[in-house]
């Protein structure tokens, strides 16, 4: 099933995707894959520039309706992973995603401010990049990994 890409341009945009996913309370992230462009070929040869710097990400929530979304960040100049300890829950409590100054910023944690990121990167999960793009999945809901190697 290939659902179509939406391309978050604004703040309206922003407003959509957070309003149909019920702000992503009782939410989390599932899953993530990051894709640098870097890569060494067959005959050892190198392409060693990080010309793509993609981000998917896959959010699952609670909502019946609309349960899945995946996020691909593009020329991302940022990503700091803190996974939850396994103590504590990783459940969203709302999340951010706002675009300031030409990037788009995402945070698993809505009340601290874009400025304030780097600042709180011990216990924060948060990125920067150039855009985002994203579609519903319902179909990944579950256990199941869909990052995994195809051949």
């Amino acid at each position: 099933m290939n659902q179509i890409w939406n391309k978050i341009n604004n703040d309206n945009d922003i407003q959509y995707v957070l309003a149909r996913f019920g702000y992503f309370y009782d939410a989390c992230i599932k899953e993530a894959k990051y894709i640098s462009g870097s890569y060494v070929d067959k005959d050892s040869s190198m392409h060693p520039m990080d010309d793509l710097n993609q981000l998917h990400i896959i959010i699952q929530t609670q909502h019946k309706e609309h349960s899945v979304i995946e996020l691909v960040f593009e020329g991302v100049e940022r990503f700091n992973l803190v996974p939850v300890n396994e103590n504590f829950d990783s459940l969203i409590g709302g999340l951010r995603l706002m675009h300031m100054n030409g990037f788009f910023y995402f945070s698993n944690n809505k009340e601290i401010e874009i400025s304030e990121l780097d600042k709180h990167s011990d216990f924060l999960t948060w990125l920067k990049a150039k855009s985002v793009k994203w579609k519903e999945v319902n179909q990944y809901i579950g256990d199941s990994i869909v990052y995994i190697h195809r051949d």
